[in-house]
């Protein structure tokens, strides 16, 4: 089951916050608000959510201001902004989209141009995000494929010359149990060069502090 968008509406006027989300609620989005541009660069953060409806004028901070600091921050950086406006003149049109907006609807608020406009800008994105994790992939395929062919022979070397000494020691050797030891560590390096093999998919997992590494287990097929 696909998860629900959400969307962060911002206005300082809060019948309109109730108006939209009214709307988008009826059409299946989760909503999140803000009443003003600080509080909508809090919430992008903490949120995360998918679309940012944002209106142009606001008290504080303009709506303009915030979809820039919005933009510029690596965590919300790739979040969509709609702007909403009155005042539709190309001057103000322009500082929208020069500030980072996808894209505008006017107010008073049409429902017909508002979900038209969201689901197409969410469509973006989803396109973007396919085309970005297929370049990701292909590179992580290809570095797979490069280490599973530099580690293939060494291994089956390795694991010849184990086999031979394990043939040779007595069981009842300290030896035999340290080399048995490394047969297995090896078969395991083995499991995991297969793994390689066979990923599929771009997934990653925490590493140490903000690195992440590729999840081998989520990303793989086998």
């Amino acid at each position: 089951m696909e998860k629900k968008r959400r969307i962060l509406v911002v206005d300082d006027n809060p019948v309109n916050i109730r108006l939209i989300k009214t709307i988008l609620e009826k059409e299946g989005y989760d909503t999140v608000s803000a009443t003003d541009g600080p509080a909508a660069i809090e919430t992008a953060r903490a949120e995360s959510p998918d679309l940012v409806l944002m209106d142009i004028f606001m008290g504080e901070m303009s709506g303009l201001d915030a979809c820039r600091l919005i933009k510029e921050e690596k965590e919300t950086g790739d979040i969509p902004v709609i702007f909403v406006t009155a005042n539709t003149d190309d001057a103000v049109l322009q500082k929208a989209f020069e500030s980072g907006g996808s894209d505008y609807v006017r107010k008073p608020i049409n429902r017909v141009e508002l979900i038209s406009r969201i689901r197409s800008v969410l469509t973006q994105r989803m396109l973007v995000e396919k085309i970005v994790e297929h370049e990701k992939l292909q590179g992580v395929l290809e570095m797979a494929g490069a280490v599973c062919h530099e580690m293939n022979q060494p291994l089956q070397a390795v694991t010849w010359a184990t086999e031979l000494l394990l043939g040779e020691i007595p069981e009842e050797d300290h030896l035999f149990t340290a080399v048995r030891d490394i047969t297995r560590n090896i078969e395991k390096i083995g499991t995991i060069t297969r793994k390689l093999q066979g990923i599929t998919r771009y997934k990653t997992m925490k590493y140490v502090g903000d690195m992440k590494i590729i999840d081998i287990e989520r990303a793989s097929s086998r």
